[in-house]
């Protein structure tokens, strides 16, 4: 079993009547050319989880998306986007050379979140629309994202609470968001197997009217490797 100390991020705050972003290292694919501020557009947040693949220039068609290289376990907060079906290609930081490419669809004011997955070898990306409920007083909502290659199937549990906060997970699979009171829990993750606890945190705060991003990322099977398996907190959104 892995302890770890959860590492936490907040990315953005995000309203669509009075949109308001903090490109953490990416530009919008809108600010490179003379457009007026009612062009429609997506929203789309860009998470970079696999572990051995190299730091990547990413463009949206011809569109460059990031203004500095991508490296694992770093990613774009949410930006608008040109709408339609877009190219997305990652490309080696180093020499240019293309590692993925990959067409997804982007409708008008939706938002989404693309998970870039797996080995280098067998690259992949993962378009999944966001969405969640309005916050409630007491409460956050959360979600899980498995990004881990080698961690088999697993669950989350939060202590304090009696059922699992996330269904049985396979690698790639991403909740739904629920509900959760919020307070301060160890988050245990379990496989599905045995139910032996592979990572386990303790004292993790769930703020009210928050939205989070659990995401389980790096390697189980190789616990010396730099990117070994770990947790990660995003805030996809917070309401004052």
């Amino acid at each position: 079993m892995i302890k770890s100390t959860v590492t936490q991020f907040h990315s953005f705050k995000i309203k669509l009547a009075a949109f308001a972003s903090i490109a953490i290292l990416g530009t919008s694919c809108l600010n490179d050319i003379d457009t007026p501020v009612s062009t429609p557009a997506a929203y789309v947040s860009i998470y970079q989880s696999s572990p051995d693949a190299p730091d990547m220039e990413i463009f949206a068609d011809a569109n460059r998306v990031t203004s500095q290289p991508l490296g694992f376990s770093e990613f774009i907060a949410y930006s608008p986007f040109f709408t339609g079906e877009r190219l997305f290609r990652f490309l080696n930081s180093l020499n240019g050379g293309t590692l993925l490419e990959k067409n997804f669809q982007l409708e008008v004011d939706e938002i989404y979140s693309v998970f870039v997955l797996d080995h280098a070898t067998s690259l992949d990306a993962k378009l999944v629309k966001d969405g969640w409920e309005d916050p409630k007083a007491d409460f956050a909502q959360i979600r899980f994202a498995h990004l881990s290659p080698d961690a088999g199937e697993v669950y989350v549990e939060f202590s304090e609470l009696e059922t699992p906060i996330s269904p049985n997970t396979v690698f790639k699979d991403v909740t739904g968001f629920i509900e959760v009171e919020t307070g301060t829990y160890d988050i245990l993750i379990k496989s599905v197997e045995n139910g032996e606890t592979i990572m386990e945190i303790s004292e993790v705060e769930i703020r009210e009217k928050n939205v989070y991003t659990l995401l389980l990322r790096g390697l189980y099977e190789e616990p010396s490797n730099p990117n070994s398996l770990d947790l990660q907190l995003i805030t996809n959104y917070f309401d004052l």
